[in-house]
């Protein structure tokens, strides 16, 4: 797993020994980086829940991100040592808790782009996108980045829209939504 564009470009990444996590493939990494390419990456500020590696956020940073906060109960070191190795220290906050805890703590502070994947199939998907969008972390003009299994269905909701999905191999689905406004 690497960087595969930018400042960092071509960095690769420490991963965790066994299971526990499941890493973003770099080919569906370059794909959905390819569609945000419109959406403004450059000083923008990133949300990454359920980090892992920190792939996603770190290949925003890489990217023109301003900077970015990583959530995750389980690889704090392995965080550290990624964004070490990109060069990011000063650019990034890591939060080492449990996600709930973690989006309640950052209520008041708002998001370009929020990147989650977390693991598949334990109905975190949409209590995730709820939480987001009650707690105001995504900016206006912000999107949700969700990887999610193709079993894992997300319902309309009055506080968020899917603005786009796409199918990655067997099992992996990226939807982009957006917080819907008041009055929408």
């Amino acid at each position: 797993m690497r960087i595969i564009s930018g400042s960092a470009k071509g960095r690769v990444l420490k991963s965790p020994k066994g299971r526990l996590t499941r890493p973003t493939l770099d080919s569906t990494r370059e794909s959905l980086f390819n569609v945000l390419a419109f959406s403004g990456l450059e000083g923008a500020s990133v949300l990454d829940i359920f980090a892992g590696t920190g792939a996603l956020g770190l290949e925003a940073l890489s990217r023109g991100a301003a900077n970015g906060v990583f959530i995750d109960n389980y690889t704090q070191s392995l965080l550290q040592q990624n964004i070490a190795l990109c060069g990011f220290d000063n650019k990034t906050e890591i939060l080492c808790m449990e996600f709930k805890r973690a989006l309640a703590r950052l209520k008041g502070r708002s998001f370009r782009f929020i990147f989650a994947d977390p693991p598949y199939n334990q109905n975190l998907v949409n209590n995730t996108i709820v939480l987001i969008c009650q707690y105001g972390l995504l900016a206006p003009d912000g999107l949700i980045l969700m990887e999610h299994s193709h079993t894992e269905e997300i319902p309309d909701s009055p506080l968020y829209e899917i603005i786009r999905e796409k199918s990655y191999g067997k099992d992996t689905r990226i939807s982009i939504i957006r917080c819907r406004k008041e009055g929408e």
